[in-house]
């Protein structure tokens, strides 16, 4: 690769974004609709007895050792606004840059990241006529599967999903793709079908005027954390989980535990330190689906409730199967980000004790000297900072938070012996994925871009290459110039590379960031053993 400069002059992007809420209340908890939970799980999940959906989860955050820089406060916050006093019939409620509605054929508004669903029905009404008639204007073919897929009115771009018998609608000014847009809501609706399995498809079929709102009472702060994980991070542009940066002797300790904790019935089984898996065991007879474990982290990563104490929650693997549910045991390590996860298709409660036992001798393992310390000194360096893997120390925080334990400048567990990685101190966000593995790397955002609204233009930006690069064929790559930073995405069989530098940089930046991740593959990426 000869070196030069990334210096090209596209259009630049539109850098608009939606209004920041960094407070507001938290959604009210719905009360639970018994009668219809039993309907749909007897239907569904017949062998097993019907798993109660809470009524409200806790909503509070726990303390975190995860430095101030990570995503993870960004994304799984304290608060949504949610604005519940605003309608369809004020102009307040037009104004918000991003909106989500989920509503049923028949128009009955299910879910709004904005307003009141009861003061919506107008809006949920319209679009639903608009998509009934647009289906028999062109679509009245019986033989083709096609529908609206997304209309624009001005600056907005209105993008439609439909799933069975509901419909997904963004509704975006922000200048996001078609492609992101759909993308995030099958996340929206896979994150649905993960509380309620599938079946309620079934009930909305055979009762069209039916209000599963109530089925959804407590956990809207789900979906809402699930919108903000796609908008604020790669997850919407990697199918895939992200592995904690963590010493190979000490997550192969960590494997170990695991390993011994073999029982049958268990599908799944991994450690997770905030939204990062620390480690990971797998039924040999079971293929993991990173979106199935995406789903199960953000609803642990949203309930505070399930991070105290032990939890034994139902969950709908819906890539393994969207009937039914399995069973989650959930225990975090006391004062700890480092909870332990097991996916159970039984749900008696033998099962239950029988896995808690078995958890304990994990966490004891974890406890041993050198393992516990390797766990939290990992946490508090994630994500990592490249430009102080260019200069071989990792910074702690100039200000740490409460529960984030301070440290002075170190040497990084990832830092080569010498300077050879000195263009990585430009960089202002990197990320490598592995599609074999389902897995990605993402590198700490530059402190002048932790804005909310600079990190969505981060993203948004990336999208915008994958979508130029949709039809290419690979292996391909791409560089957009916007007037101050540089996107370059490369897309290969085997990985995806993103980069986001300022412009006048070295493309010899590209080769450093690409070879400093090869050489540090067996620290931020984990294998995934089977019992």
């Amino acid at each position: 690769m000869e070196t030069g400069s990334l210096d090209i002059h596209p259009p630049k992007p539109d850098d608009t974004e939606e209004s920041a809420s960094a407070a507001g209340r938290g959604p009210e908890a719905a009360a639970s609709d018994q009668d219809v939970i039993d309907d749909v799980t007897q239907v569904d999940n017949e062998s097993s007895d019907a798993p109660l959906r809470p009524a409200g989860v806790n909503l509070r955050l726990l303390p975190s050792l995860a430095p101030p820089g990570d995503g993870c406060h960004r994304i799984w916050r304290r608060s949504h606004k949610k604005c519940r006093d605003q309608t369809d019939e004020v102009k307040e409620w037009y104004s918000h840059k991003r909106h989500v509605l989920v509503f049923t054929y028949s128009g009955k508004p299910v879910y709004s990241r904005y307003g009141e669903e009861d003061g919506l029905s107008g809006t949920t009404g319209a679009l639903s006529a608009i998509v009934s008639k647009m289906a028999k204007f062109f679509f009245c073919d019986s033989t083709t599967t096609d529908c609206l897929r997304y209309m624009t009115a001005g600056e907005h771009v209105f993008t439609f999903l439909e799933r069975g018998p509901l419909w997904l609608v963004c509704i975006s000014c922000s200048g996001d793709l078609y492609g992101d847009m759909v993308c995030l809501l099958e996340r929206v609706h896979m994150q649905i079908i993960t509380i309620l399995t599938a079946g309620i498809e079934r009930t909305l079929v055979s009762r069209p005027n039916y209000d599963m709102r109530g089925l959804l009472g407590g956990t809207e702060q789900v979906v809402n954390s699930m919108i903000r994980w796609c908008v604020q991070d790669m997850f919407l542009q990697c199918e895939g989980f992200e592995a904690l940066p963590l010493a190979p002797s000490v997550r192969n300790a960590a494997t170990e535990a695991l390993k011994s904790a073999r029982l049958p019935n268990v599908l799944f089984a991994f450690l997770m330190a905030g939204h990062r898996v620390l480690s990971a065991v797998s039924n040999r007879q079971y293929r993991l689906n990173a979106l199935d474990l995406g789903m199960v982290i953000n609803i642990i990563m949203s309930s505070a409730s399930l991070r105290t104490g032990e939890s034994w929650t139902p969950v709908c693997m819906s890539q393994y199967n969207d009937k039914g549910f399995a069973y989650a045991y959930i225990s975090f390590l006391e004062g700890s980000d480092v909870g332990l996860v097991f996916l159970s298709t039984a749900s008696d409660g033998e099962q239950f004790y029988a896995i808690s036992q078995q958890a304990a001798m994990v966490k004891d393992a974890l406890k041993q000297p050198g393992c516990a310390e390797g766990i939290e000194e990992a946490i508090s360096k994630s994500p990592i900072d490249l430009a102080s893997v260019s200069r071989g120390t990792l910074n702690a925080p100039a200000e740490s938070s409460p529960g984030t334990r301070a440290s002075i400048p170190r040497r990084s567990l990832l830092a080569p012996g010498n300077p050879q990685w000195q263009l990585l101190e430009g960089v202002i966000h990197a990320a490598y994925y592995v599609p074999a593995l389902q897995q990605y790397f993402s590198s700490q955002i530059a402190e002048a871009y932790q804005s909310r609204r600079r990190v969505k233009m981060l993203f948004r930006n990336y999208g915008r290459c994958r979508q130029l690069l949709r039809n290419a064929k690979v292996p391909c790559q791409i560089c957009v110039a916007t007037d101050h930073e540089c996107f370059y995405v490369s897309m290969a069989a085997d990985y995806q590379l993103f980069l986001s530098v300022p412009r006048g940089i070295s493309t010899g930046v590209i080769a450093q960031f690409y070879h400093w991740v090869r050489s540090q593959e067996s620290h931020i990426f984990l294998q995934i053993p089977t019992w």
